[in-house]
Order: C-alpha cells, then structure tokens, then sequence
C-alpha cells in the first residue's frame, strides 16, 4: 500500500518558534550531497524535493515534502554530511533549526519523540516502497503508481480531469520513478487513450485514473524495464 498524505507527520506546531526562516526560489538547491549535516528544516510554506545524486548526474526522487514537514534529520543520528539534494519545487519558506535546538525541543518531550519516531518509521516506509518498485515492477507499473500517487495526494478536480497540482515535467516523473525521461515518454503514451495524461501549461492532467493501465497486447519491451 501507497504510503499517502495522512502517514505524514506534521511538526509546524511543535517548531514554530525555533530557528530562522530562510526563502528558496523555486528550482533552488537548499543543500548538495556531502554538505556538512548541522541542522533540520521545517518547510513553512511550499515544496520541497528530496533526491538521490549518483556521480553520473542521474536522479532518483525519494520524498516530495510539503508545509509542517521535516527534512534534514539525520543530523540528529549522527549524519556528519548530507546524502540528498533538496530542491524547492515551488517558492519556498523554510525553518533551519540547529541540531542542538531540535534536540533540546523534542529532548524528555515523550509526545515529542513519539512524533519524532513515527516521522521515521514514515520515511522508511516510504524509501522502502521506492526499493520494492525499483527491484520487482518495470516501467509501466511505476509509472502507473506513481501518477496514482501524485493524483490522490495532490490532485485537483477540473473540468478536464484530475489535475497534478504542481508542475511535473517528463524529466521529472522520469527521477521520480528511476528511468530515463525517454522510456518515461514511451510509457506515458502506451496507456489507454481514454485515461492517457495529457500534459499542459498548468501541468499534468488525467482524465480516469481508472485507465493508467496499458493496453492489453502491448507489454513493456525488455529494455524498458530498467533505465
């Protein structure tokens, strides 16, 4: 099962009056792999990416982060330099709270560490569900959970269908789901006419999300089946 919205664990009451607000535009790095790992952000207001960087370049999307969430935690277990590239996907405000500061807030707090804990078990859940779509679903499989996904977390009904409520362009379902933007292309267009996902300037839309599903006589070629 989908990890979804209501997993999410929200800190924006517990952290409010911590730290110091910070403005990312969107498209803007907030830190590169191999920073050093000092503080957690607590996102105000906006979205922000959280994504895997092989030496390559490639990219795999592992978390999307909305208001009241946290990012950057691993500090706290003894992370010394960042793994992740954070991204702001939309104009963002952020809250850096200092390892110290977190720790002294949520430190003899037991509500505070049973929210801390479940935050945790949340983002495992959530790579976990990232490693078992890589290793056991090909292409269109993912590609089918994850619009899935992004339509019942953030999707907005329209009169031309289910519209993803940010703009996701094919590079970036390609990152989300581990292929390269190509194969994501060729999978976009193998599903049903009837509930394709048509790309605009306002983003994505999808008319059934009963028909993210192939058509029956056409599979996922070999080479598809990874990037």
């Amino acid at each position: 099962m989908l990890s979804t919205v209501s997993d999410r664990v929200n800190f924006a009451r517990m952290l409010s009056e911590l730290g110091d607000l910070l403005h990312a535009d969107r498209g803007e790095t907030i830190y590169h792999p191999a920073t050093p790992s000092t503080s957690v952000f607590l996102v105000e207001k906006g979205r922000v990416k959280l994504a895997y960087l092989d030496e390559s370049g490639k990219k795999l999307t592992l978390s999307i982060l909305d208001e009241g969430e946290i990012f950057g935690e691993m500090c706290l277990v003894g992370e010394k330099f960042r793994r992740h590239l954070a991204t702001a996907i939309e104009d963002t405000v952020l809250r850096c709270i200092s390892k110290k500061a977190f720790s002294d807030a949520v430190g003899g707090d037991m509500a505070a560490l049973s929210h801390l804990v479940k935050h945790f078990a949340h983002r495992m859940k959530e790579y976990e569900e990232t490693l078992e779509d890589l290793a056991f679903r090909d292409i269109q499989a993912r590609l089918s959970r994850q619009l899935l996904k992004l339509s019942d977390e953030y999707g907005v009904a329209t009169t031309e269908g289910i519209l993803i409520g940010f703009p996701v362009t094919h590079k970036e379902l390609a990152d989300m789901i581990g292929s390269a933007r190509e194969n994501t292309t060729l999978a976009l267009n193998r599903f049903e006419p009837a509930g394709r996902p048509a790309k605009s300037r306002s983003g994505i839309f999808m008319k059934k999300k009963t028909d993210l599903r192939p058509p029956r006589k056409e599979r996922a070629r070999p080479s598809e089946q990874s990037a």
